[in-house]
C-alpha cells in the first residue's frame, strides 16, 4: 500500500494535473497493472481551508510489484512537475486490518 498526498500552489494548477493525468493514463494504466498495480484511487482532500491537495491510494500485488512501478511513476511525476510544480510527500505502509462491512440500506 502507498498513500501519497500533493499540495498544489493554486486551485488551477490541481485542475491541470487532474486534467493532463486524464489525458493520459490509458497510455499508463495498462503498463502499471502489468507490473502488478491492483489499484489506484485519487481523492481530493476538502477539509484544509486555503489547500489545494490530492491523494493518491495505490494498491500493489505485493512490494515487487511496487518496486516495478516505480519508474513508470517517476516518470509521470517528472512530466507533471514541469507543469505544475507540486510539494509531494509519500506514505508506504502494509495494511494491518481491511474491514468490508455490510451495507444495510442496500
Amino acid at each position: 500500500m502507498n498513500f501519497v498526498t500533493v499540495d498544489y500552489a493554486t486551485e488551477s494548477d490541481l485542475e491541470v494535473s487532474r486534467f493532463r493525468w486524464e489525458e493520459n493514463r490509458e497510455k499508463y494504466l495498462p503498463q502499471l497493472m502489468a507490473k502488478g498495480l491492483n489499484r489506484f484511487t485519487v481523492l481530493k482532500i476538502w477539509n484544509k481551508e486555503g489547500v489545494f491537495r490530492l491523494g493518491f491510494w495505490y494498491e500493489y500485488k505485493d512490494p515487487d510489484a511496487f518496486a516495478a512501478c516505480k519508474e513508470i511513476w517517476g516518470e509521470i511525476e517528472s512530466q507533471s512537475q514541469k507543469r505544475a510544480p507540486s510539494k509531494i510527500f509519500a506514505n508506504r505502509g502494509v495494511v494491518l486490518e481491511d474491514n468490508k462491512l455490510p451495507n444495510e440500506n442496500i
